[in-house]
C-alpha cells in the first residue's frame, strides 16, 4: 500500500506545479509580462525557456531551482532539460 502511495505523490506535485505556473501566467499574461499559459506548462521548464533566452530573472530562479532538484537527487541543469524537453514535445 505504502508503494501505491507513493506512485501517487510525483503525478500530484506535478499537477499542483502545472497549476502554479498557469495562475502566475494568468496574472501576468493580461499585462504584456508572460506568455500565454497554455495549462502545459511546468514551472522549471517557463524558469529554464527564460534563462535559455538570457532573462536575468530567469537564469536567477534557475539556479534555485536546479539546486533544490539536485538535492532531490535530480541531475544539473533541472530547468534548461525541462525547457528543452516541453520544446521537442511543442507544448
Amino acid at each position: 500500500m505504502i508503494a501505491r502511495i507513493g506512485h501517487c505523490i510525483l503525478p500530484i506535485l506535478r499537477a499542483f506545479d502545472i497549476l502554479a505556473c498557469t495562475l502566475w501566467l494568468s496574472a501576468l499574461y493580461p499585462f504584456g509580462l508572460a506568455d500565454r499559459p497554455t495549462g502545459c506548462q511546468l514551472i522549471s521548464g517557463y524558469v529554464g525557456k527564460a534563462a535559455f533566452h538570457g532573462m536575468p530573472w530567469g537564469i536567477h530562479l534557475a539556479r534555485w531551482i536546479d539546486t533544490a532538484a539536485e538535492k532531490l537527487g535530480d541531475g544539473p541543469d533541472h530547468c534548461l532539460r525541462a525547457y528543452l524537453f516541453w520544446q521537442r514535445l511543442e507544448v
